[in-house]
């Protein structure tokens, strides 16, 4: 399989994500617009608070000019065009794939990448839908997600040949799908989540630029559901752990904010055993990955090398 990278070209590897100011403004941009446009026309705010959940930062654009080396696989239903990236090694131990965050894209985990391959794995780097170079109208929190990666590891492998043993690591919204992913799908084998959601429904009050009363969270979660086609309650990381084989290690700061620390310990109290959680002292969402304290490059292809040792189906 062609990389993207060669090991040359490649600067000293950092887990640190850097801040996608860009993509929060252009979100909180839209969602003013949206309400300037709901009170313009009465129309219902249930639906502008349930578009500022899952309108996707790619929504309405369906083409992006080719790029070198970059891979596409379509998935789907609904359809989406999926833009990856492959970092591959010689004789890799295994393959693992690495998933951003909400409105981010691979690009910002190309570090990540680059640990995976120093390590010896075959790093894939996905845009997961609506986002990056990947199309799609909304986001749907893991739901549509987990199936899109499930479709895009039978493509690589229809392409490449098996790609065992399979990992996934990611970061946040990225972290949920990966574990979500590993519920449905028996081939992975091992996940590292990075700040992940319990589920759609708990994250919400907290992701939401303005509290809502508890009544009306519940109404436009269900609005959100409707708009973009899925179950909101499917969108559930601590269910989906208890239903793989897969073993999870959690890794999430103790001074989280966005989405605070409890979120890990509710999905390894429903892993039943198999899931480990590292609390870091004083990290918050978006420094977690980078603070050397957390070690997370160690700690994660530690975890890959254990975990995926004999794991070939």
């Amino acid at each position: 399989m062609p990389g993207v990278w060669s090991s040359s070209s490649r600067r000293a590897p950092s887990m640190a994500i850097p801040p996608n100011y860009a993509a929060t403004i252009r979100h909180s941009a839209w969602i003013a617009g949206a309400f300037a446009r709901s009170a313009l026309t009465a129309g219902p705010l249930d639906d502008v608070a349930a578009l500022a959940i899952v309108h996707a930062p790619n929504a309405g654009r369906s083409s992006w000019p080719p790029v070198e080396g970059e891979i596409r696989i379509e998935v789907g239903p609904p359809h989406a065009s999926l833009a990856l990236a492959v970092l591959d090694v010689a004789a890799p131990r295994g393959t693992i794939f690495v998933l951003h965050g909400i409105r981010d894209t691979k690009e910002a985990m190309r570090g990540w990448a680059a640990v995976v391959a120093d390590a010896g794995y075959r790093a894939v780097l996905v845009d997961l839908r609506g986002h990056g170079r990947s199309s799609g109208d909304v986001l749907t929190y893991g739901v549509r997600e987990a199936a899109d990666l499930a479709q895009v590891l039978d493509a690589l492998s229809a392409r490449e040949g098996p790609l065992d043993p399979v990992g996934v690591m990611g970061h946040s919204y990225g972290a949920s799908t990966a574990i979500q992913w590993a519920g449905r799908d028996a081939r992975i084998g091992a996940v590292v989540a990075v700040a992940p959601f319990a589920s759609l429904r708990e994250v919400v009050p907290g992701y939401l630029p303005w509290e809502l009363p508890e009544a009306l969270a519940r109404r436009v979660i269900h609005r959100a559901g409707v708009l973009a086609g899925f179950d909101p309650d499917e969108a559930n990381a601590a269910s989906a752990v208890a239903h793989t084989h897969a073993d999870i290690l959690l890794v999430h700061g103790s001074a989280d904010r966005r989405v605070p620390a409890w979120h890990s310990e509710r999905i390894r109290a429903a892993a039943a055993g198999h899931a480990e959680l590292v609390l870091v002292d004083g990290a918050g969402h978006d420094s977690i990955a980078g603070l050397p304290k957390t070690q997370l490059a160690r700690r994660s292809i530690e975890w890959f090398r254990t975990r995926l040792r004999g794991r070939v189906d």
